[in-house]
């Protein structure tokens, strides 16, 4: 494992990376905004300066044009007075969502771009931007350890479309071989593939339930042979008329059973009982339907069980329920936890082994996918827990993290929103692809919109059409700035969990909430922290629900400006009863109704780098501490 080289301290260059909680860096923001914007202007005086002016000095001395400049300033200063009102993401005092400080450098960048206003749609509209989308998508994908030249990636409006296109290409890979069976079936053309026990046979001979298990790989491959055995133009006619994208669940269904007198169960997709919520919209977007939604369980730790995810594929093995894609989480968004990727990879090959079972890998590391900065040596050589446990001075991260942080690179795909971790304006999620064949299953082009060689259009492969090249300038340039490895957003993630841990620790301490006590989560994963406020003396779970409602309002939810935010969550999904077993436990609280009931936890996100300080910046560790204690106490009195 490579060590960190040495190199400027991180911790004073990020006194560069961010405008500041009071605005200390305003000189350098203005001068770099005004720089921008000069620039721009500069761009445009010099574009063929034979066209002369639009706007001339005396139209701007005209009533009409005073009476614009009027509306414009005076609406604008409402804007202004109104934003005033808006949630202040840069302080120490928010800890709620995972909403923190922006780089100064994606500020410049996203303006930057913005003036030009380009539309990565297609390179054509925007010849520099896309260009910027393409990169991001390549350091993305070598910061998790893709092949960037076999992977491929580009940016969404967030980690919501992000997932459906990692589920839309991985339902296209799963039902690809049966296309492709009944294609060469009608052509007459023989395809080999290859099958997960290593053996090779005929797509057109293979009955149903092998076509929906062949490894992804292998499918693409079979896919490649098809193409190079029979004309563009025939291949693509024949895989439409067999296609799910192209004929539709209703029909297709009924298509199979016809051919194979072999009516499977529908697919499921299995995803961990702290997936996000925004799986349930893609399942019913793609017409799978939520009742094919399975979550898989989680340990007391929020990770995902491998022991439970195996229970559940040698269920769908025993039944033939065809198994579309397993969901893994990266940094869960309630808890933060990171899923054992390392050991789900495990599961997955003994499921193919033992069952046949065969399916689709995503990672969700929306949340938690920058975490892989820090196992990047600046050299791009990856970092063990042995050098990144001497960098932090603690015990953290352990092995087992790192193993499940590095395993991203085996995943099928991979979600991370530059929005979280990232440190950057919206909207900026991203999908990345191991394999940039099955993109091909998606692809749509229109006639009026083309471009040279396979990323100038983008829109060829994505779902979104219209979107900002300028958060591609904005993601691009804070990644020049701010490093992909421990130097760099390796640090902001590493002192953001830090922060999480010192709050996780404080909360623990015996007084801290005199004279309630906190129940905590186990320790963070990343940067979020949970716990259940608990009032003296005896209390049921509604009742315990309901002190913690008033203890989030007394602090988050009061008329003006509280002391400190963060958020509250409710965990009620079966899948999460390894989480709340244990927890109903130590509570002390009768287990029989918390599905019913839900256990309302408390959470903070912790965003801020600097959390983690104490003096001489101010302490919010236990500033916000002090603030949950005196809204418990407050609680207290009102009951």
């Amino acid at each position: 494992m490579t060590d960190a080289a040495p190199g400027p301290d991180p911790v004073e260059a990020m006194r560069a990376w961010f405008l500041g909680p009071r605005g200390e860096n305003a000189e350098l923001v203005e001068r770099l905004l005004l720089e921008a914007f000069r620039d721009h202007v500069f761009w445009r005086r010099n574009h063929h300066p034979e066209d002369g002016f639009t706007i001339h000095e005396a139209d701007r001395r005209r009533p009409g044009y005073d009476d614009a400049v009027a509306r414009l300033t005076e609406e604008l200063h409402g804007l202004l007075a109104s934003l005033k009102r808006d949630v202040p993401f840069f302080s120490g005092r928010y800890q709620g969502h995972m909403l923190g400080e922006q780089t100064i450098a994606s500020q410049v960048g996203y303006l930057a771009g913005m003036l030009y206003n380009p539309n990565n749609v297609v390179a054509e509209a925007s010849p520099v931007t896309t260009r910027l989308e393409i990169e991001v998508a390549s350091q993305l994908a070598a910061m998790i350890g893709y092949d960037p030249v076999r992977a491929w990636g580009h940016l969404t409006s967030g980690g919501t479309v992000a997932n459906f296109e990692a589920l839309w290409i991985a339902r296209g890979v799963r039902y690809l071989p049966v296309g492709l069976a009944l294609a060469a079936r009608e052509l007459g053309v023989g395809i080999a593939a290859q099958l997960p026990d290593g053996s090779a046979a005929d797509l057109r001979e293979l009955p149903i339930w092998s076509l929906l298990n062949l490894d992804p790989d292998a499918a693409l491959d079979a896919y490649d042979a098809f193409h190079h055995a029979v004309p563009a133009a025939v291949a693509r006619d024949a895989l439409d008329r067999h296609s799910l994208s192209a004929v539709g669940y209703q029909d297709y269904t009924r298509r199979l059973a016809a051919v194979w007198q072999d009516a499977l169960p529908p697919a499921v997709v299995l995803v961990a009982g702290t997936a996000h919520y925004s799986w349930e919209k893609i399942v019913r977007a793609l017409g799978i339907g939520s009742r094919q939604l399975v979550q898989v369980p989680v340990d007391a730790q929020a990770r995902m069980d491998p022991d439970a995810l195996a229970e559940v594929l040698a269920e769908c093995g025993a039944s033939r329920t065809p198994v579309l894609a397993v969901v893994s989480v990266c940094g869960s968004t309630e808890e933060g936890a990171v899923d054992r990727l390392d050991r789900i990879l495990a599961v997955r090959a003994e499921a193919a082994r033992q069952h046949g079972t065969v399916f689709h890998l995503h990672a969700d590391a929306c949340h938690g996918g920058y975490a892989a900065a820090m196992t990047r040596a600046p050299d791009g050589g990856r970092l063990g827990g042995d050098a990144l446990r001497r960098r932090t001075g603690t015990a953290w991260p352990s092995d087992a993290w790192v193993a499940a942080i590095t395993a991203l690179e085996h995943a099928d795909s991979v979600t991370i929103d530059p929005h979280k971790m990232g440190y950057v304006p919206y909207p900026a999620g991203a999908f990345l692809l191991r394999d940039r064949r099955g993109r091909q299953l998606v692809s749509l082009d229109p006639p009026y919109l083309s471009s040279a060689g396979d990323d100038g259009f983008l829109g060829r492969w994505i779902l979104e059409g219209s979107k900002p090249g300028a958060s591609a300038a904005s993601v691009w340039l804070s990644h020049r700035v701010v490093p992909l490895d421990i130097r760099g957003y390796g640090a902001l993630v590493q002192r953001a969990a830090a922060g999480a841990q010192r709050l996780h620790a404080a909360l623990g301490d015996a007084d801290a909430l005199a004279p309630c006590r906190a129940v905590r989560l186990p320790g963070p994963d990343l940067n979020l922290v949970n716990w259940i406020v608990v009032p003296p003396g005896e209390v049921d779970l509604r009742d315990l629900n309901a002190f913690n409602d008033r203890v989030h309002d007394l602090l988050s939810g009061r008329v003006g400006e509280p002391a400190y935010w963060l958020t509250r969550t409710r965990l009620g999904s079966p899948g999460s009863r390894g989480i709340v077993t244990p927890l109903l436990a130590e509570l002390g609280v009768d287990a029989t109704s918390w599905e019913a009931e839900g256990l309302v936890v408390l959470r903070a996100t912790i965003m801020d780098p600097w959390f983690v300080e104490g003096a001489p910046s101010p302490d919010h560790c236990r500033g916000l501490v002090r603030a949950v204690r005196d809204a418990a106490r407050e609680a207290l009195g009102s009951d």
